[in-house]
């Protein structure tokens, strides 16, 4: 050991780089140079070291995303939809303030959301669900969020498979999971068949999250009278609750 230690040679010397003497000292195995070189070297190994890790982090950031959008049910063709990509008519002045608002509501996820919901309502075929899945994009992709999409129908398949014999969960598991999102988009409201089973379910996901402040966003090509006639007062009037708002989508369907 004391022979590694103890150099072979020992040279003084100039570094051209740093206009610094020093002592070169040559080992067995390596050699001792310029300090001011050495430390350039460590901290330039340091940076490729973060920079390597902060690269494998984004990487497993970005599967993380990718994983919860896969699993966040938003469909295909929306996977990739944005606010900034939805079209506004300039002369359209009901999308403008439309556009707006859904901006603003998007914006507190980022801020910690106050829990009021939305309900985009109105003609199909003018970028209700394209939006409402872009905001839940938004809180998975930029806020580190949890969102859902689902049907109605598949909110009210999915909580009478629990009451089955043999589900693996029960109907209260059900309901506390669509409770636990940070954002909830439940479309096409009002195409149920309005069974008691079927409001009862609806209800009882909408009010968990009610009590537990978690937004929730309610797509439906119903009005406001009609929102309520099919999903019940209660509901309706919880839509509108500390801050929540009714966006109303009145004009051609893009689809023509």
């Amino acid at each position: 050991l004391y022979a590694m230690l103890t150099p072979l040679s020992e040279t003084q010397k100039r570094c051209d780089r740093h206009g610094t003497d020093y002592t070169e000292r040559v080992y067995r195995r390596y050699t001792q140079g310029c300090p001011e070189c050495a430390k350039e070297a460590e901290e330039a190994r340091k940076q490729a070291e973060e920079a390597a890790l902060a690269a494998r982090q984004s990487e497993q950031q970005r599967r993380i995303i990718e994983q919860r959008i896969g699993m966040a049910g938003i469909p295909k063709r929306f996977a990739e939809r944005t606010v900034a990509g939805y079209n506004v008519d300039a002369d359209n002045r009901a999308q403008r303030y439309n556009i707006e608002r859904i901006k603003a509501y998007a914006h507190e996820f980022s801020q910690g959301h106050s829990g009021r919901n939305l309900a985009l309502l109105g003609n199909p075929g003018t970028g209700k669900t394209h939006l409402a899945c872009a905001v839940a994009r938004h809180v998975i992709r930029n806020c580190g969020g949890m969102a859902r999409f689902c049907s109605v129908s598949e909110l009210n398949r999915t909580v009478r498979e629990a009451k089955s014999y043999g589900s693996a969960y029960t109907e209260s598991q059900v309901i506390a999971a669509f409770g636990g999102y940070d954002l909830l988009v439940i479309d096409e409201v009002g195409v149920q068949s309005g069974t008691d089973a079927e409001s009862r379910a609806l209800f009882d996901v909408f009010n968990e999250r009610y009590q537990n402040c978690r937004p929730t966003i309610l797509i439906s090509n119903l009005d406001f009278d009609g929102l309520r006639e099919a999903v019940g007062a209660r509901i309706a009037d919880r839509v509108k609750e500390d801050g929540g708002e009714v966006l109303v989508f009145n004009w051609e369907s893009y689809r023509q």
